[in-house]
């Protein structure tokens, strides 16, 4: 089974900690819904709130900085879907998205094709 996934990184400047693991919580729950419902393989979401926490949560540094110069706290999903399966159209995880500013900073293509780094721009969200 060929699995895909898309790496988003907020955009949006935060200004508390709470208020990005508040969203975080709120993008969590819902991506365990799709997933349940098989709408995702798997999902990773994480809140980045000082330099250290690239290492310790494995994330890379520079993808994530493209998108927010540099900016914490941000928040950081990896997505990843059946790549057979119909692309994920979910209303409620669309309005998380543009609240949280995610943008796509990576798409990795199964079968061992090249990750590619995609440009942020506005309407690359889910």
């Amino acid at each position: 089974m060929d699995l895909s996934c898309e790496i988003f990184v907020s955009e949006r400047e935060f200004n508390t900690h709470g208020e990005a693991v508040a969203l975080m919580g709120n993008l969590g729950s819902r991506l365990s819904v799709l997933q349940r419902e098989g709408a995702l393989a798997g999902y990773q979401v994480v809140t980045l709130v000082v330099p250290g926490d690239f290492e310790e949560e494995d994330i890379d540094r520079d993808l994530v900085e493209a998108v927010t110069l540099g900016r914490l706290p941000a928040i950081y999903l990896n997505l990843t879907f059946h790549t057979a399966s119909p692309k994920v159209q979910d209303e409620e995880l669309r309005s998380l998205f543009a609240t949280a500013g995610m943008v796509l900073a990576l798409r990795v293509k199964p079968s061992g094709a090249s990750p590619h780094s995609v440009a942020p721009g506005p309407d690359q969200g889910i």
